[in-house]
């Protein structure tokens, strides 16, 4: 192997050491803090960090912000290819029983990425773009999945982060009491948390591949008035990806308790 071939190489070995000191840091690390955990100059880093940024593999936000960038979100989604492929016919069948548009996501940080829709056809209806971010803290599809997280983890991550999207946002204390129950039913709701007007409902479904929350999102009259009939179908749906992810060979988690996000 030439000098050239295995300079090229480690290149690429730390820049993957920086991507993997900063996955479990949603608020990002310093500059410093990246070079002392991975045992590299300062100045090293602050070359593949830049490098990595032009790429949008990271994304800086000031002096002590160097986090995970849009672009790794955008490749992780892709990943998600098959559990997207088995579950589509069972999202446009759940819209269609419903008449509300419905969404599969997945963490992200402090917020969830959808990582797929079917949008309701009525007139007024709700319409989230696949791709698209919302706070993890204010929506009943975040909240499912902070409640497989404990509350010191829960704690860790939201402290001093969150903000009054709405009147009825939640605040960490009303919300680590409202995970006790989420915990307990693998239920959650939000009306008006997120966005004035919009509503919305949100079971866990456990697979090989991560854990994804799916919901029924719609005007919030509507989705409160038809609450029971609403959640019925989107269990239902939920126990049939499940079903589903079984015989498509192992996507569904066998065994042993969901790691953390």
């Amino acid at each position: 192997m030439t000098d050239q071939h295995k300079g090229g190489i480690q290149v690429i070995s730390r820049a993957a050491a920086i991507l993997r000191c900063l996955q479990d840091q949603p608020e990002g690390l310093s500059l410093g803090a990246i070079a002392k955990r991975i045992d590299l100059p300062r100045s090293t880093v602050q070359r593949l960090v830049d490098a990595l940024a032009l790429e949008q593999l990271l994304e800086v936000q000031g002096a002590a912000g160097v986090r995970l960038g849009p672009a790794l979100m955008r490749l992780a989604s892709h990943s998600h290819v098959d559990i997207l492929s088995l579950t589509r016919p069972h999202l446009e069948a759940l819209a269609q029983d419903t008449g509300e548009t419905v969404v599969l996501v997945q963490a992200a940080g402090l917020e969830i990425l959808i990582l797929q829709s079917v949008v309701s056809r009525q007139t007024l209806r709700v319409a989230p773009g696949d791709g698209s971010y919302l706070s993890i803290y204010a929506t009943s599809a975040g909240k499912v999945l902070l409640s497989r997280m404990s509350d010191a983890a829960v704690t860790a991550l939201l402290e001093g982060k969150m903000q009054r999207l709405t009147p009825n946002t939640r605040t960490l204390a009303q919300l680590l009491v409202e995970l006790v129950a989420i915990r307990a039913e693998n239920f959650s709701c939000d009306m008006e948390e997120h966005l004035p007007g919009v509503g919305a409902m949100s079971v866990g479904v456990d697979t090989a591949q991560g854990l994804y929350a799916l919901s029924v999102v719609g005007p919030a009259a509507r989705i409160d008035g038809g609450r029971a009939r609403l959640r019925a179908l989107l269990e239902a749906c939920a126990l049939r990806i499940e079903g589903g992810a079984r015989g498509a060979g192992g996507l569904l988690r066998s065994e042993g308790p969901l790691a953390p996000m």
